[in-house]
């Protein structure tokens, strides 16, 4: 399996989630990614940590999607990196962003410190947008409000 190990160290654990639930994950994602859109002018920093929220959900779907789900050891680290291992090669690139927003907003969060130009930070919401795309795409389960209509 690609991810005893985190099973083993205690990142991930066993624990069935609904689709249904499962689908509100990637709701979130989808609601996070449009308040990220809404506040990029005016609040581009507050955009930024919206567009890295809606990839932390949709990397939860994803490992809830597999009967898992992320502890309180390392839960950031451990969702960036189930991503990378479950979606591949194919998509090294936009994990990359996800891994790269992870160590930037660590900063920000915790020393109210924080380097990245305007257009850097709508590029970072433009890749949210396709891995979050692949995410779903991938365990085929469509954002809650998708399915309502």
């Amino acid at each position: 399996m690609k991810f005893n190990d985190l099973l083993k160290s205690g990142q991930l654990k066993r624990e069935h989630t609904s689709k249904q639930k499962i689908a509100e994950f990637l709701q979130f994602a989808e609601d996070e990614l449009s308040a990220a859109e809404f506040n990029l002018t005016k609040f581009p920093l507050t955009a930024y940590k919206s567009a890295y929220d809606a990839l932390i959900h949709a990397g939860n779907a994803l490992i809830r999607y597999y009967g898992l789900r992320p502890t309180t050891k390392y839960t950031h680290a451990t969702i960036t990196e189930f991503v990378e291992r479950i979606l591949g090669h194919d998509y090294t690139s936009l994990v990359g962003v996800f891994k790269r927003m992870r160590r930037k907003r660590h900063p920000l969060q915790y020393e109210a410190k924080f380097l990245e130009s305007p257009q850097e930070i709508k590029n970072s919401i433009s890749r949210a947008k396709e891995l979050i795309k692949a995410i779903e795409e991938h365990i085929k389960i469509k954002p809650l409000q998708g399915r309502l209509f």
